[in-house]
């Protein structure tokens, strides 16, 4: 079990936000170029593209900085945080345990299904 500090919680939660941003970028690049396809935008505004570009990230960057500075979502993130950090996470052994017990049970449950849909189209075929 690792010891947190509070300025590695700081740093956790800024780098959760700024991946959180970095797709905010991207969905709204994408968003951005979609509607330049659908609207032809690119033909109609000059630098469409660089412009759109820029305005992402510049949203992007608004994003990030409301998150960082909005007192309760602050608060919000670092109590998720400290919560996250009470987790006892399990080790290798059990985690292979778990994953075999899985696999063996989805698998006697694929099986008794396909037992039941062969029966199930045998029964109707003898209907016909």
């Amino acid at each position: 079990m690792s010891v947190t500090t509070k300025d590695s919680g700081k740093k956790w939660i800024q780098t959760s936000v700024a991946v959180a941003s970095g797709l905010v970028v991207y969905v709204l690049i994408s968003f951005f170029m979609q509607m330049g396809e659908w609207f032809e935008l690119e033909s109609k505004i000059s630098s469409y593209v660089a412009i759109s570009q820029v305005l992402a990230v510049l949203l992007g960057a608004g994003f990030f900085t409301y998150l960082m500075k909005n007192n309760i979502t602050r608060s919000f993130l670092e109590e998720v945080y400290q919560e996250g950090s009470k987790v006892i996470w399990p080790d290798k052994n059990e985690t292979v345990k778990h994953t075999i017990g899985i696999m063996i049970g989805v698998t006697i449950v694929g099986i008794l299904l396909s037992v039941f849909d062969i029966t199930a189209t045998w029964l109707l075929s003898l209907v016909n």
